[in-house]
Protein backbone atom coordinates (compact mmCIF):
# COMPACT_ATOMS: atom_id res chain seq x y z
CA UNK A 1 0.00 0.00 0.00
CA UNK A 2 1.10 3.73 -0.41
CA UNK A 3 0.61 5.50 2.28
CA UNK A 4 0.93 9.68 3.12
CA UNK A 5 3.49 9.89 5.84
CA UNK A 6 3.37 13.67 6.64
CA UNK A 7 3.13 13.00 10.38
CA UNK A 8 4.01 9.52 11.80
CA UNK A 9 2.96 9.12 15.58
CA UNK A 10 5.23 7.43 18.13
CA UNK A 11 3.36 5.46 21.07
CA UNK A 12 4.66 3.10 23.75
CA UNK A 13 3.45 -0.41 22.65
CA UNK A 14 3.08 -1.27 26.33
CA UNK A 15 -0.13 1.42 26.78
CA UNK A 16 -3.07 0.63 24.65
CA UNK A 17 -4.51 3.99 26.26
CA UNK A 18 -2.40 6.15 24.25
CA UNK A 19 -3.19 4.22 20.74
CA UNK A 20 -7.24 4.80 21.62
CA UNK A 21 -6.77 8.41 21.59
CA UNK A 22 -4.40 8.34 18.63
CA UNK A 23 -6.70 6.90 16.39
CA UNK A 24 -9.17 9.42 16.86
CA UNK A 25 -6.27 11.76 15.84
CA UNK A 26 -5.14 13.23 12.60
CA UNK A 27 -2.16 11.42 12.65
CA UNK A 28 -0.67 9.74 8.81
CA UNK A 29 0.88 6.93 10.48
CA UNK A 30 1.15 5.23 13.93
CA UNK A 31 4.19 3.49 15.14
CA UNK A 32 3.61 1.38 17.95
CA UNK A 33 7.37 1.25 19.93
CA UNK A 34 8.75 -1.61 21.43
CA UNK A 35 12.33 -0.28 21.69
CA UNK A 36 13.26 3.27 23.21
CA UNK A 37 9.81 3.52 24.90
CA UNK A 38 9.55 0.16 26.77
CA UNK A 39 11.92 -0.89 29.82
CA UNK A 40 13.77 -3.98 28.94
CA UNK A 41 11.32 -5.84 31.55
CA UNK A 42 8.30 -4.75 29.75
CA UNK A 43 9.22 -6.34 26.44
CA UNK A 44 7.57 -9.31 26.30
CA UNK A 45 4.25 -8.00 27.22
CA UNK A 46 5.09 -5.03 25.20
CA UNK A 47 5.19 -7.25 22.12
CA UNK A 48 2.02 -8.92 23.02
CA UNK A 49 0.32 -6.01 23.55
CA UNK A 50 1.06 -4.68 20.17
CA UNK A 51 -0.01 -8.27 18.15
CA UNK A 52 -3.01 -7.73 19.78
CA UNK A 53 -3.56 -4.09 19.01
CA UNK A 54 -2.47 -4.72 15.41
CA UNK A 55 -5.46 -7.28 15.69
CA UNK A 56 -8.08 -5.83 17.12
CA UNK A 57 -8.00 -1.79 16.49
CA UNK A 58 -9.46 -0.14 14.11
CA UNK A 59 -6.93 2.09 12.60
CA UNK A 60 -8.82 3.42 9.67
CA UNK A 61 -6.58 4.34 6.70
CA UNK A 62 -3.88 4.72 8.91
CA UNK A 63 -0.45 3.00 8.27
CA UNK A 64 0.53 0.41 10.92
CA UNK A 65 4.05 0.48 12.09
CA UNK A 66 5.89 -1.47 14.63
CA UNK A 67 9.57 -0.50 15.70
CA UNK A 68 11.13 -3.36 16.74
CA UNK A 69 14.31 -3.87 18.58
CA UNK A 70 17.26 -4.32 16.80
CA UNK A 71 18.03 -7.93 15.77
CA UNK A 72 21.73 -7.87 17.63
CA UNK A 73 19.65 -7.06 20.84
CA UNK A 74 17.74 -10.48 22.94
CA UNK A 75 14.48 -8.56 22.07
CA UNK A 76 14.65 -8.28 18.44
CA UNK A 77 13.66 -11.85 16.63
CA UNK A 78 10.86 -12.13 19.53
CA UNK A 79 9.49 -8.67 18.86
CA UNK A 80 9.48 -10.09 15.12
CA UNK A 81 8.37 -13.32 15.43
CA UNK A 82 5.11 -12.29 17.53
CA UNK A 83 4.38 -8.84 15.40
CA UNK A 84 4.77 -10.10 12.26
CA UNK A 85 1.37 -13.11 12.19
CA UNK A 86 -0.76 -9.24 13.54
CA UNK A 87 0.21 -7.98 9.74
CA UNK A 88 1.40 -4.59 10.72
CA UNK A 89 1.97 -2.90 7.55
CA UNK A 90 5.71 -1.62 8.22
CA UNK A 91 8.12 -2.28 10.56
CA UNK A 92 10.38 0.72 11.60
CA UNK A 93 14.22 -0.65 12.20
CA UNK A 94 16.68 0.93 14.14
CA UNK A 95 20.32 0.83 13.80
CA UNK A 96 19.72 0.15 10.00
CA UNK A 97 23.62 0.03 9.75
CA UNK A 98 24.59 -1.99 6.77
CA UNK A 99 22.68 -4.54 3.92
CA UNK A 100 23.36 -7.61 6.07
CA UNK A 101 21.12 -6.14 8.99
CA UNK A 102 18.04 -5.61 6.28
CA UNK A 103 19.02 -8.59 4.19
CA UNK A 104 18.83 -10.79 7.64
CA UNK A 105 15.65 -9.54 8.99
CA UNK A 106 14.19 -9.56 5.66
CA UNK A 107 14.73 -13.33 5.92
CA UNK A 108 13.54 -13.46 9.01
CA UNK A 109 10.65 -11.93 8.00
CA UNK A 110 9.86 -13.70 4.80
CA UNK A 111 10.05 -17.61 6.66
CA UNK A 112 7.36 -15.39 8.96
CA UNK A 113 4.99 -14.54 6.66
CA UNK A 114 5.71 -18.47 4.87
CA UNK A 115 4.99 -20.43 8.19
CA UNK A 116 1.71 -18.14 8.87
CA UNK A 117 0.35 -18.33 5.54
CA UNK A 118 0.58 -14.55 4.89
CA UNK A 119 1.89 -13.15 1.41
CA UNK A 120 5.69 -12.92 1.22
CA UNK A 121 6.70 -9.36 0.77
CA UNK A 122 3.52 -7.66 2.18
CA UNK A 123 5.38 -6.50 5.55
CA UNK A 124 7.91 -3.03 4.50
CA UNK A 125 10.42 -1.99 6.14
CA UNK A 126 11.46 1.62 7.68
CA UNK A 127 14.83 1.87 8.21
CA UNK A 128 15.97 3.99 10.68
CA UNK A 129 19.68 5.74 9.61
CA UNK A 130 20.32 6.80 13.12
CA UNK A 131 24.45 5.86 13.41
CA UNK A 132 27.33 6.94 11.57
CA UNK A 133 27.71 3.86 9.80
CA UNK A 134 24.36 4.09 8.78
CA UNK A 135 24.99 7.52 7.13
CA UNK A 136 28.04 6.29 5.60
CA UNK A 137 25.99 3.52 3.71
CA UNK A 138 22.53 4.76 3.72
CA UNK A 139 22.66 4.32 -0.53
CA UNK A 140 23.06 0.59 0.26
CA UNK A 141 20.87 0.16 2.66
CA UNK A 142 17.71 2.02 0.92
CA UNK A 143 18.65 -0.70 -2.00
CA UNK A 144 19.14 -3.63 0.16
CA UNK A 145 15.90 -5.27 -0.17
CA UNK A 146 12.41 -4.01 -2.19
CA UNK A 147 10.85 -4.14 1.38
CA UNK A 148 12.33 -1.00 1.89
CA UNK A 149 9.93 1.78 1.78
CA UNK A 150 11.77 4.66 3.11
CA UNK A 151 14.18 6.03 5.36
CA UNK A 152 13.79 7.96 8.55
CA UNK A 153 17.06 9.85 10.16
CA UNK A 154 17.62 9.31 13.87
CA UNK A 155 19.26 12.56 15.28
CA UNK A 156 19.41 11.61 19.34
CA UNK A 157 21.64 8.14 18.42
CA UNK A 158 23.65 10.00 15.81
CA UNK A 159 24.81 12.61 18.16
CA UNK A 160 25.23 10.41 20.78
CA UNK A 161 27.96 8.12 18.59
CA UNK A 162 29.23 11.14 17.38
CA UNK A 163 29.60 13.02 20.81
CA UNK A 164 27.95 15.89 18.84
CA UNK A 165 25.11 18.51 20.79
CA UNK A 166 21.76 18.96 19.41
CA UNK A 167 21.21 23.05 18.96
CA UNK A 168 17.48 24.54 18.16
CA UNK A 169 18.94 25.03 14.38
CA UNK A 170 20.18 21.73 13.68
CA UNK A 171 22.54 22.82 11.54
CA UNK A 172 25.35 19.82 12.78
CA UNK A 173 22.87 17.63 11.47
CA UNK A 174 22.71 19.26 7.73
CA UNK A 175 24.74 16.25 6.37
CA UNK A 176 23.55 13.33 7.76
CA UNK A 177 19.87 14.81 6.88
CA UNK A 178 20.90 15.61 3.43
CA UNK A 179 22.41 11.84 2.51
CA UNK A 180 19.42 10.51 4.01
CA UNK A 181 17.65 12.23 1.83
CA UNK A 182 19.56 11.45 -1.25
CA UNK A 183 19.84 7.99 -0.52
CA UNK A 184 16.23 7.48 -0.11
CA UNK A 185 15.70 9.70 -3.64
CA UNK A 186 18.04 7.65 -5.01
CA UNK A 187 16.39 4.16 -4.43
CA UNK A 188 12.80 6.36 -5.10
CA UNK A 189 11.32 5.27 -1.28
CA UNK A 190 9.68 7.65 1.13
CA UNK A 191 12.78 10.56 3.06
CA UNK A 192 11.22 10.79 7.22
CA UNK A 193 13.02 13.34 9.06
CA UNK A 194 14.04 13.35 12.58
CA UNK A 195 11.99 13.78 15.90
CA UNK A 196 11.83 16.85 17.48
CA UNK A 197 12.56 16.36 21.06
CA UNK A 198 11.35 19.38 22.64
CA UNK A 199 7.61 18.78 23.52
CA UNK A 200 5.99 21.75 24.36
CA UNK A 201 8.48 23.73 21.63
CA UNK A 202 5.92 24.38 19.04
CA UNK A 203 7.73 26.44 17.22
CA UNK A 204 10.99 24.98 17.19
CA UNK A 205 9.27 22.07 15.66
CA UNK A 206 7.60 23.81 12.78
CA UNK A 207 11.10 25.63 12.19
CA UNK A 208 12.39 22.19 11.94
CA UNK A 209 9.48 20.28 10.20
CA UNK A 210 10.35 23.65 7.38
CA UNK A 211 13.94 23.15 6.89
CA UNK A 212 12.92 19.04 5.87
CA UNK A 213 10.43 20.46 3.80
CA UNK A 214 13.02 22.45 2.53
CA UNK A 215 15.26 19.50 2.06
CA UNK A 216 13.00 17.58 0.46
CA UNK A 217 11.60 15.32 2.95
CA UNK A 218 8.32 13.93 2.81
CA UNK A 219 6.84 13.79 6.57
CA UNK A 220 8.04 14.04 10.43
CA UNK A 221 8.42 11.10 13.17
CA UNK A 222 6.68 13.04 16.01
CA UNK A 223 6.40 12.19 20.25
CA UNK A 224 3.48 13.43 20.99
CA UNK A 225 -0.57 14.23 19.58
CA UNK A 226 0.41 18.18 19.32
CA UNK A 227 2.78 17.80 16.78
CA UNK A 228 0.75 15.88 14.17
CA UNK A 229 -1.13 19.42 13.16
CA UNK A 230 2.00 21.29 12.56
CA UNK A 231 3.69 18.12 11.25
CA UNK A 232 0.81 17.94 8.53
CA UNK A 233 0.46 21.37 7.91
CA UNK A 234 4.26 21.72 7.29
CA UNK A 235 3.98 18.55 4.69
CA UNK A 236 1.27 19.60 2.90
CA UNK A 237 0.33 21.86 -0.29
CA UNK A 238 -0.39 25.35 1.03
CA UNK A 239 -3.44 26.99 -0.86
CA UNK A 240 -0.78 29.14 -2.84
CA UNK A 241 1.37 25.95 -3.92
CA UNK A 242 -1.72 24.29 -5.15
CA UNK A 243 -2.85 27.36 -7.20
CA UNK A 244 0.66 27.88 -8.45
CA UNK A 245 0.91 23.84 -9.72
CA UNK A 246 -2.35 24.29 -11.37
CA UNK A 247 -1.29 27.53 -13.56
CA UNK A 248 2.33 25.17 -14.24
CA UNK A 249 0.07 22.42 -15.68
CA UNK A 250 -1.75 24.66 -17.91
CA UNK A 251 0.80 26.98 -18.86
CA UNK A 252 2.87 23.97 -20.03
CA UNK A 253 0.15 22.02 -21.56
CA UNK A 254 -0.56 25.67 -23.31
CA UNK A 255 2.66 25.87 -24.80
CA UNK A 256 2.76 21.73 -26.32
CA UNK A 257 -0.59 22.66 -27.62
CA UNK A 258 1.04 25.03 -29.27
CA UNK A 259 4.33 23.26 -30.60
CA UNK A 260 7.17 25.25 -28.24
CA UNK A 261 8.91 23.47 -25.71
CA UNK A 262 8.84 25.73 -22.57
CA UNK A 263 6.07 28.46 -21.39
CA UNK A 264 6.75 31.57 -18.98
CA UNK A 265 4.71 32.05 -15.90
CA UNK A 266 5.55 35.03 -13.98
CA UNK A 267 8.31 36.06 -15.52
CA UNK A 268 9.95 32.75 -15.05
CA UNK A 269 10.48 29.96 -17.36
CA UNK A 270 8.55 26.99 -17.15
CA UNK A 271 9.52 23.42 -18.96
CA UNK A 272 8.21 19.52 -18.47
CA UNK A 273 9.99 18.97 -15.58
CA UNK A 274 8.41 21.75 -13.86
CA UNK A 275 4.76 20.10 -14.83
CA UNK A 276 6.07 16.95 -13.29
CA UNK A 277 6.85 18.83 -10.30
CA UNK A 278 3.69 20.51 -10.10
CA UNK A 279 1.58 17.32 -10.48
CA UNK A 280 3.38 15.70 -7.39
CA UNK A 281 1.93 18.93 -5.41
CA UNK A 282 -1.45 17.98 -6.63
CA UNK A 283 -1.58 14.36 -5.92
CA UNK A 284 -0.28 15.32 -2.39
CA UNK A 285 -2.76 17.51 -1.85
CA UNK A 286 -5.54 15.18 -3.28
CA UNK A 287 -4.32 12.18 -0.96
CA UNK A 288 -4.19 14.84 2.21
CA UNK A 289 -7.66 15.66 0.98
CA UNK A 290 -7.17 19.37 0.12
CA UNK A 291 -8.58 19.38 -3.57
Amino acid sequence: MDFLRRSLLFLPGDNPRFLTKALDGEADAIILDIEDAVAPHQKPAARLAVAAALRTADFGGKEKLVRINALFTPYGREDVEAVVPARPHTLMVPKSDGILVVQELDNLVTGMERANGLPVGEVGFLLLIETPLGVINAESIALASPRVTGLCFGSGDYVLNTHGTLTDDEWELLYPRNKTLLASRAAGVDAIDLVWPKVKDLEGLEKSARRARVLGYDGKAVIHPDHVPIANRVFSPSPEEIGRARRIIAAVAQAEAEGKGAATLDGQLIETPHAVMAQGVLDIASRAGLL
